[in-house]
């Protein structure tokens, strides 16, 4: 009897736990997984003193690479949608729904941008050597500039020394 296990249980990526999977495409050597976000009926804003209800606005999809499993690459098709709102002033403001596990400015997951920084940071390998291995093991493809801009990306999500000595002081009290 063969058991068939469902792609959430195959893929562990936050991507694929946190979104609704539409479907899976399997080639000789590619995954594809399809994604759309949880959308809300409404949403805290930080230009509305309450909640405000959302009208779809636009939407687009987005490839962007995951860590491949047992030798094939894996690719989300992810559905990218815009929602509209009127804030306190009375502007109509759009904002893109937050697609968690996934980092749309670098069209890859929160586990590829990991998995690379561990190899770059952690493990002190180079650029070219840390593009060469997230290629050979997990079928990322990227380049040596790529990775640098993740690591700036990532850098700058980081406090500076200023907000971490003032974060020190708050627990102290």
């Amino acid at each position: 009897m063969k058991q068939e296990l469902s792609i959430g249980l195959l893929l562990t990526e936050r991507a694929v736990q946190e979104n609704i999977v539409t479907g899976v495409d399997v080639t000789g050597s590619t995954i594809t997984v399809k994604l759309k976000p949880k959308v809300k009926k409404v949403y805290e804003r930080p230009d509305c003193q309450k909640p405000v209800s959302v009208e779809r606005h636009d939407s687009e999809v987005l490839t962007v690479q995951g860590l491949g499993i047992q030798g094939k690459a894996l690719r989300y098709q992810v559905k990218s949608i815009r929602l509209g709102y009127i804030n306190d002033a009375g502007k109509f403001t759009t904002f893109t729904v937050p697609v968690p596990g996934i980092r749309a400015d670098l069209l890859v997951t929160d586990e590829v941008v990991d998995k690379a920084l561990y190899l770059k940071v952690d493990r002190n390998l180079s650029l070219p050597v840390t593009a060469e291995m997230l290629a050979d093991l997990y079928q990322v493809q990227t380049s040596s500039s790529g990775l640098d801009r993740w690591k700036i990306s990532e850098a700058e999500r980081l406090p500076t020394i200023g907000q971490l000595i003032q974060q020190l002081n708050e627990k102290k009290q």
